[in-house]
């Protein structure tokens, strides 16, 4: 009696996209700082395309370079109970960059509560 063979299956799909992680598309604006080795460098701003949980794209008020590591702050859309603002802050490193559309691979992500100043109550007249 001889044994079956092993096939290996690959399924194929119409589906261009490659990536692990879903990527959203989400306009928001994005505050950056070019990590130096000496320090902190260059700041600068632009607006996200699209975000997952592994990298984000965005397009930058100047043209980055592949290898540069970034800090990312982005004010979240999404308030938590009682009003309160969040902030997403990434560290990541360039790992494309076309002109001024830049990808970012996300090292670390954390959400912040973001403090807003003391708010002023309304002075009510004493009569």
């Amino acid at each position: 009696m001889k044994s079956a063979g092993k096939r290996r299956l690959r399924l194929l799909s119409n589906n261009p996209e490659r990536r692990a992680n879903t990527r959203f598309r989400l306009a928001l604006e994005v505050r950056y700082t070019v990590v130096l080795p000496g320090g902190k460098g260059t700041a600068g701003s632009g607006v996200t395309i699209d975000v997952s949980s592994s990298g984000l794209s965005f397009l930058a008020d100047q043209p980055l370079r592949v290898g540069q590591r970034l800090e990312l702050a982005i004010d979240w859309p999404v308030m938590l109970d009682h009003g309160v603002q969040l902030q997403l802050t990434i560290s990541g490193v360039v790992v494309r960059a076309e002109t001024t559309v830049t990808a970012l691979r996300i090292d670390r992500h954390e959400f912040k509560t973001r403090r807003i100043g003391p708010q002023l109550l309304p002075v009510e007249p004493p009569f």
